[in-house]
């Protein structure tokens, strides 16, 4: 387990500049932590790069440390994306934090395939990339039902395997009570950067549809969209539990996604299968019909999507009665 002590040092790695789940999981990390009395909590950002907080975090508290001491009472918390940090801090306690974990694999081997000559030179990527081997200062925590099944298939301990989700951007939490739907909105609302393939057929094969791409947008605006609309569509990868699923529910908004990464379990995604579909252009058919049922019954379908939506409500607050139990806050 993690030994925290009050002069521990807690150092959070995180990429800058971006906006998108991981980064935002990583400040809200570092907000909870100062919400909760821990001190000592520091953003560390790779590579270096000026005004690396975006504006978008600017209601998460955070701290930002340039110079990172290798020491035994030091936390280093590192995003699936940087694992190769781990054997660069020896003596620091590690706790991996498994966002994704289809990004794990690609950028080890980017890393290792795109070393220059005088690196290889001198040292191989390989060693110093980790592998998964049976370090005892190393610790993972799960973010999604999906990151626990890969890291117990990697012959990770249980006991260094903690379940630790992020929670949706709070603006999503204000004024749900007030959210009225207009029933006879039949916008379809998606993300253009995920399942591009596949929301394509869908959008080809649906002319008589009308289809919002999320895109350009900040949180607030975001909300209103989705306070305003009947359906978010998702057929993307979800390599974690995905942030825009989570937000749209919160909205009141029916769900019909694919099965891919997390999607398909039913402790990340936890909706009933007939909204859920194994994609193929034969299907094709099978998910507009079921769209146009959501977008035409609405009433009839939401009371579906109740225990998701609860689930959701309550991530923020399980967050924070996590870290309090890991770094043994009374």
């Amino acid at each position: 387990m993690i030994i925290y002590k009050n002069h521990s040092k807690i150092i959070i790695f995180c990429p800058p500049r971006k906006v998108t789940g991981g980064p935002e999981a990583l400040h809200q990390l570092s907000h909870k932590l100062h919400i909760i009395g821990v001190k000592n909590v520091f953003m560390h950002y790779i590579p270096k790069r000026s005004n690396p907080k975006p504006d978008n975090y600017s209601i998460y508290i955070s701290e930002e440390i340039g110079i990172i001491e290798d020491h035994p009472d030091t936390i280093l918390v590192i995003p699936e994306s940087m694992t190769f940090l781990i054997k660069k801090y020896p003596k620091s306690q590690k706790i991996v934090w498994w966002l994704s974990v289809d990004f794990y694999k690609v950028l080890v081997d980017y890393r290792i395939r795109n070393q220059n000559i005088f690196k290889r030179l001198l040292y191989k990527q390989f060693d110093k990339e980790y592998h998964f081997e049976p370090l005892p200062n190393v610790f993972h925590w799960a973010q999604s039902y999906r990151s626990s099944i890969y890291l117990k298939k990697h012959h990770i301990p249980e006991n260094q395997i903690d379940s630790v989700c992020d929670y949706i951007n709070p603006i999503f939490l204000e004024n749900r009570v007030s959210i009225q739907k207009d029933l006879s909105n039949r916008k379809i609302l998606y993300n253009p950067k995920k399942g591009k393939k596949e929301i394509a057929l869908l959008i080809a094969n649906s002319p008589e549809l009308e289809w919002i791409p999320i895109q350009n947008m900040n949180a607030d605006q975001i909300k209103d969209l989705m306070a305003n609309s009947l359906l978010y569509v998702d057929f993307g990868e979800n390599p974690g539990r995905d942030k825009m699923l989570r937000e749209s529910v919160s909205q009141n908004c029916c769900i019909v996604s694919g099965k891919n990464g997390s999607s398909k379990y039913y402790e990340d995604l936890m909706i009933p299968e007939e909204y859920k579909f194994d994609f193929s252009e034969e299907r094709i058919p099978e998910i507009i019909v079921k769209i146009k049922s959501v977008l035409e019954n609405y009433t009839d379908h939401i009371s579906s999507f109740t225990t998701y939506k609860n689930l959701v409500l309550q991530e923020e607050t399980q967050f924070e009665e996590k870290l309090k139990k890991i770094f043994i806050i009374n």
